[in-house]
């Protein structure tokens, strides 16, 4: 290729010094064949711009295989072509020139093929003739445009879509390498915008993915299912001329709010499928015509695979992307079993993610809402939105867009600056439902100006069945652990209604090894009757409900038969049948049950007489005044796994001084590895207790065990300290 380029001055003497410039060149390249058909033409074209433009003319001449190429370029693209009319081309120096005769029809009479193109700066009216020997060759090169399509023609400009081309094999992300497209389109057909809408799923709705020229601040891609947002948004596979947007229904989109009047539109079409659209607008009336509309055409042709495959690429980044967000959350969520603290974690992962800020109302019982948490990137925002949400619950809202009127919140005395800022952003507000109940509403906002993409909206649903998925949870745990806890205290005598025993001082020990949802099996009591004080310590196999009944059937049966007057032994006989025919379920209990008595006689206040019975309970274990440790008791049968068992009542005296421990297993099991406490290791924590007090000896105990175990505690531990004083 060839090429020779000149700019002209406005004057008379331009047409003649264009013709001989012209002339020249051919000359210098040896071409004669079709010269003088070529340098008619550029009079013409150079006597139309000197004419009707009066501007600075670029003149390019190029060769281009057997085909020269003639480019006129002038200063002034709004203004319209001339109309045929006169011809005068033979002029002389000095002459003055006159309106056309032909005008561009001759053109269309003797190039093999001619066309103008527009730049936001330039207008450039061209031609080719073929000047080969074999004019057949050049039929290809004929059929497509000049390659000066965009500002001023310049010496070896590359073809209009070969910097395309080079965007299109570069690996660039989706919005990159619209951003990109879209510049280049605009340059090329001479726009003063252009944008690129590609199609949602579905087909339903079209995403104003990228744009330049259509606003003065940074481009946010955003939805519509509207032709006033875009226009020939459902175009045939063919590209669109729209040459007055006034007159169209476009004219009340963001097009004509950029000042814009005319549009050519071409789609980008995948395998038989519309999945985009690229437009280029003019401030200019009728501004392109058919050969811009195939120009156009022939660039979204180019893209429309590599765009296709980008958007492809970043759906299953943004598809990953949530997946292991939403993976994260199911993490987080599911590690707390607190309704408060549930709400937190929500608010903290929506605004991490999704928005700005994000709230969570919690609903009661009664289906009232009340604000559980608020949260803002900004925390010098938080308090002002805890008021707003406070004072104005939002109403549900699945799709973006403003939570509140200005009048509500003016009206609730919120009307400062931050306040009708919330107000004004994009949000989404969803309900937390949990088996069609209401378990109270999620909010999320973004800032103003921001966009709110239907991904998220998708995504912040998902979010929101898992945190309802939560809260259900917590609710039922919550509802679990306090009837359990309940039921945990009714089988233990309260505090309170403990009672006083004359010169015995006594402290009770109760840890649950289970969770708080989980009724021990271990229990105790202390309970008076007739002037005997009477105390028991029992061990259930297993926890749970089925433990708790035979914990209450245990209790209760003791309780009544103590007051009965019945001997220890007898108590445990009746104890042991009312076991077998109420446990359908082979629970078993061993227990520890005495009755304490002041010494009659002689010795009267020097001790206490104790009658008991061991059955299948760890024994009881006495420390005197001398630190010496021995059994109490004698071990015998437990309870609820015989009928035909006989149980027999033991009876001892304590001194002043004596102090009496009674453990359940959970004690005496305690397991640091393989290495168990056993019967031996309490004797030796016990007989170091000597003059402490009953609650001393329960500390010193428990530390002991710790020590022993550190977070060994994997079953239920009771305690009973008698020290008679």
């Amino acid at each position: 290729m060839k090429v020779a380029h000149r700019e002209f001055s406005p004057s008379p003497e331009t047409v003649g010094e264009a013709r001989v410039f012209v002339r020249d060149t051919l000359l210098e390249w040896d071409v004669r064949r079709g010269a003088d058909e070529v340098i008619l033409l550029t009079s013409e074209l150079v006597t139309n711009a000197v004419v009707h433009a009066g501007t600075t003319l670029e003149l390019t001449v190029r060769l281009l295989g057997d085909d020269v190429e003639i480019v006129v370029a002038d200063r002034v693209p709004q203004r319209a072509l001339p109309k045929a009319g006169p011809l005068r081309v033979n002029l002389s120096p000095g002459e003055e020139v006159h309106r056309g005769g032909l005008g561009l029809a001759l053109a269309g009479a003797v190039a093999d093929t001619w066309g103008v193109s527009y730049s936001r700066n330039d207008k450039a009216v061209w031609f080719r003739i073929a000047v080969g020997e074999d004019a057949d060759d050049s039929a290809q090169a004929a059929l497509t445009p000049p390659l000066a399509v965009s500002g001023r023609a310049r010496p070896g400009q590359p073809e209009p879509w070969a910097r395309l081309d080079t965007l299109l094999s570069a690996r660039l992300t989706l919005p990159e390498l619209l951003e990109r497209v879209v510049e280049h389109v605009r340059a090329a057909l001479g726009g003063d915008a252009a944008y690129i809408a590609l199609a949602t799923p579905g087909d339903t709705e079209w995403e104003m993915a990228a744009a330049v020229g259509l606003s003065s601040g940074p481009w946010r891609p955003f939805r519509s299912r509207t032709e006033e947002t875009f226009p020939a948004s459902t175009p045939e596979a063919r590209p669109v001329i729209n040459d007055d947007l006034m007159i169209a229904r476009a004219h009340r989109g963001m097009l004509a709010a950029a000042g814009m009047r005319s549009l050519v539109t071409a789609p980008l079409s995948v395998d038989g499928r519309i999945t985009g659209l690229i437009g280029v607008a003019s401030k200019r009336v009728r501004h392109f015509g058919q050969t811009a509309a195939q120009r156009l055409q022939e660039g979204a042709d180019r893209i429309a695979l590599t765009v296709e495959r980008a958007r492809l690429a970043q759906v299953e980044i943004h598809r990953r992307a949530s997946l292991s967000f939403l993976a994260e959350a199911n993490d987080l969520l599911s590690g707390t079993l607190d309704e408060q603290m549930t709400a937190a974690l929500a608010a903290q992962l929506s605004t991490s993610r999704l928005g700005h800020w994000c709230v969570v109302h919690i609903a009661d019982d009664l289906g009232a809402n009340r604000l559980a948490f608020a949260m803002h990137r900004d925390e010098n925002i938080t308090d002002v939105l805890r008021d707003l949400v406070g004072a104005l619950i939002p109403e549900e809202r699945k799709e973006p867009g403003a939570l509140w009127p200005i009048e509500d919140i003016v009206a609730a005395g919120l009307g400062d600056a931050l306040s009708l800022e919330l107000a004004h952003g994009p949000g989404i507000s969803l309900p937390l439902t949990a088996h069609g109940r209401a378990l109270g509403r999620i909010t999320i906002g973004r800032g103003v100006g921001e966009e709110f993409p239907h991904e998220d909206v998708d995504l912040a649903a998902d979010l929101a069945q898992r945190v309802s998925s939560a809260m259900e949870n917590a609710r039922l745990y919550s509802a679990q652990t306090s009837m359990s806890e309940a039921l945990q205290r009714s089988l233990l005598p309260a505090r309170e209604k403990q009672p006083t025993i004359p010169k015995v001082d006594y402290a009770v020990f109760y840890q649950p090894a289970g969770e708080r949802t989980v009724v021990g099996g271990d229990f105790y009591d202390l309970f008076a009757t007739d002037g005997r004080w009477c105390f028991a310590i029992g061990d259930v196999c297993g926890t749970g409900p089925e433990a708790a009944a035979v914990t209450g059937l245990a209790r209760h049966t003791l309780r009544a038969l103590a007051r009965e007057g019945f001997s220890p032994a007898h108590i445990m006989h009746r104890l042991n049948l009312a076991i077998l025919e109420e446990n359908i379920t082979t629970r078993f209990l061993t227990m520890l049950y005495g009755e304490m008595a002041p010494i009659d006689g002689p010795t009267a206040g020097r001790g206490m007489r104790i009658r008991l019975v061991s059955a299948g309970h760890p024994l009881p274990l006495r420390l005197n005044r001398h630190g010496e440790v021995a059994t109490l008791a004698t071990s015998q049968p437990l309870l609820g796994a015989f009928e035909d068992v006989d149980f027999f009542t033991e009876t001892v005296e304590v001194a002043p001084g004596d102090v009496v421990l009674a453990v359940t297993d959970g004690v005496t099991e305690r397991r640091n590895g393989d290495e168990m406490l056993g019967d031996e290791g309490l004797v030796k924590i016990f007989s170091g207790c000597s003059g402490l007090t009953a609650q001393a000896v329960i500390s010193r105990i428990d530390r002991e065990l710790e020590a022993f175990a550190s977070g060994g505690h994997t079953d239920d531990t009771a305690m009973l300290v008698l020290r008679f004083v």
